[in-house]
């Protein structure tokens, strides 16, 4: 059996032609309406990206408006907070010696101290200890 139409096209020495060959041989075919699919599906792409920009963009400017308005209406409720989760100072109390032990393997004395209270307090004594006779010169 002889047929006439080969069902691979061959090329000019009559052997098969490549898949190289064969995908040029159709592009050169197909080439418009390849050319407007590819557009159509870029078209897409592109509208789809402007979409999810504008509503990115609309949702900040609501978060934003509703931040502003957050900070507007509760402004009082949250000095408030702040005001009472502040920390609040330690009670001044000593602290006895003790002995501290170095990144290197050395231990070093550290002598007793007073800690705590607030930099207040520290004023308050400091007028305690002078004399009455110089506060008043």
């Amino acid at each position: 059996m002889n047929d006439s139409t080969p069902s691979e096209p061959t090329s000019g020495e009559g052997e098969p032609a490549s898949f190289v060959e064969k995908t040029k041989n159709w592009y050169g075919k197909h080439r418009t309406t390849i050319r407007a699919a590819c557009g159509a599906v870029g078209g897409v792409a592109v509208a789809v990206a402007i979409v999810f920009a504008r509503q990115a963009m609309e949702q900040n400017a609501t978060e934003d408006a509703e931040d502003t308005e957050d900070a507007e209406d509760t402004g009082s409720a949250d000095d408030s907070v702040e005001e009472d989760e502040r920390r609040k100072p330690p009670v001044r109390h000593s602290v006895s010696g003790y002995t501290r032990r170095l990144a290197d393997g050395r231990e070093i004395p550290v002598s007793g101290y007073e800690r705590g209270g607030s930099s207040e307090d520290e004023d308050e004594d400091e007028d305690e200890d002078e004399d009455p006779g110089e506060a008043a010169a």
